[in-house]
């Protein structure tokens, strides 16, 4: 047979039932392949649930770890991953499939939004995945009311990349009310290096006191101190409101008698 685009030749016989058997043998190679893939899928339990486990760690080489981590991707990333990284070597399991780098928009109060402080959200990500959801809530509201009480910042970094003259008591978990009281005191601009340095060992200070509250559980020795404010002002809230809101604090709605 011939046309315009060049001859075309009709298979034989032979050359059909060749190639049938070999679209059968490639058919049952598929499904084979199909069938184990399904199978493995099905294998695996999905993503583990948490808590992933902890075992103690040194406070003191965390806090240093999150204060050479906060000069790589900032606050949020510097708890997390000085917490994490250990837990990779001492754990294993699913922390080594834990890309922290996921929470670096934690920075600057979200992505400089100046809200809860990175370092916190940072805490927040460690002690969930570490402890569960129970034991690393009430870690975390005690690490809420550690920051907004303590007189920061109290880390000593080994090598300090500026020299920093004065600490300060938040009295708020907001990045834009501690930091914005630490600049003024210290007389610094937000992108000055002793105003990045200030951070970085905050960072060190909420790792090193997260760690010290995460061994306590480890110990069995740990028992919450921090309730919940909106348990008991009906609203979600914070000990601390009029450093921001002043008179304008919400009102929750109270129900009808």
């Amino acid at each position: 047979m011939k046309n315009e685009k060049g001859p075309v030749f009709a298979p034989t016989r032979r050359e059909m039932l060749i190639g049938s058997g070999k679209l059968a043998a490639g058919a049952a190679v598929v499904g084979v392949g199909a069938s184990a893939f399904i199978n493995n899928a099905n294998a695996t339990s999905g993503p583990k649930p948490t808590p992933w486990g902890y075992v103690k760690l040194d406070p003191a080489k965390v806090a240093q770890s999150a204060y050479d981590n906060w000069y790589k991707h900032y606050c949020c990333y510097a708890v997390a991953e000085a917490i994490i990284a250990p837990l990779r070597e001492k754990v294993g399991g699913p922390y080594q499939n834990l890309p922290v780098e996921a929470f670096i928009f934690g920075h600057g109060g979200t992505v400089g939004f100046g809200t809860l402080c990175g370092t916190l959200m940072g805490a927040g990500v460690a002690t969930s995945f570490a402890l569960g959801r129970k034991d690393g809530e009430a870690v975390l509201r005690d690490m809420m009311a550690y920051y907004s009480e303590a007189d920061m910042p109290i880390f000593k970094p080994n090598n300090p990349k500026a020299q920093i003259k004065n600490t300060n008591i938040s009295e708020s978990p907001l990045c834009h009310i501690s930091v914005g009281k630490w600049m003024k005191k210290e007389g610094v601009a937000l992108k000055s290096a002793e105003r990045k340095d200030r951070c970085a060992r905050v960072a060190a200070d909420i790792a090193y006191q997260t760690v010290v509250l995460m061994n306590k559980v480890a110990d069995g020795t740990y028992e919450g101190e921090t309730g919940s404010p909106s348990a008991e002002y009906g609203i979600t809230a914070q000990e601390n409101c009029t450093e921001c809101h002043g008179d304008n604090v919400p009102e929750p709605l109270m129900p009808k008698a």
